[in-house]
């Protein structure tokens, strides 16, 4: 009898080990089925959003019109600075020299402040500017008289793409209801990429 109760609980933990390996693989396809592009235990990776960006251009862009752009700021830089709350702010203007300075400060008082990064900041905004330029082959008159093209409509296809990139969301969230079956009308393609999208889910 001892024998059968070992046999019997023997089998019901292989029974378990099965049951919970096959549950493991389904969990990462469920969750990347519900949040591609980042969950709250899996942060979205914001370093990936020029490329993920990129690729949406070569799919939806069928007029080949947006074009990735780098933003390099300036040599020279203007610092406003106030001495005290009720003093009044002054201006000074900043070489190449004196930005790495302030740079170089600013993330010593950062590392002070965190402790070297052992002190979470909480409440803290991280602003990411992600650029692109839309161009067009002719001027807004030539475009609408000439080809009876809207240009409105392209500029308008052009920040549905980068922003349903940026917010991961698809188009058709980003439109009011009352405006969905124009701005369908004028780029379809935006709407089928988001059907094939649920349809995979």
């Amino acid at each position: 009898q001892q024998q059968q109760q070992q046999q019997q609980q023997q089998q019901q933990q292989q029974q378990q080990q099965q049951q919970q390996q096959q549950q493991q693989p389904q969990q990462p396809q469920q969750r990347e089925g519900l949040a591609p592009k980042g969950t709250e235990d899996e942060p979205r990776d914001f370093t990936k959003v020029p490329h993920e960006m990129n690729n949406r251009f070569e799919v939806l862009d069928v007029d080949h019109a947006l074009r990735p752009t780098i933003i390099s700021p300036g040599k020279v830089w203007t610092k406003r600075t106030q001495k005290s709350l009720l003093a009044k702010p002054t201006e000074s203007i900043l070489g190449s020299d004196e930005i790495k300075d302030e740079k170089d400060s600013a993330f010593d008082l950062l590392d002070a402040l965190t402790k070297s990064g052992a002190l979470p900041i909480d409440h803290a905004a991280l602003h990411i500017i992600v650029a692109a330029t839309h161009c067009f082959d002719k001027t807004v008159m030539e475009a609408a008289v000439q080809d009876n093209v809207n240009p409105i409509e392209k500029v308008e296809r052009s920040t549905l793409i980068m922003a349903s990139t940026v917010h991961a969301l698809p188009p058709a969230r980003l439109i009011r209801e009352a405006q969905q079956a124009r701005v369908k009308a004028a780029s379809s393609a935006l709407f089928i990429e988001d059907t094939v999208g649920v349809q995979q889910q």
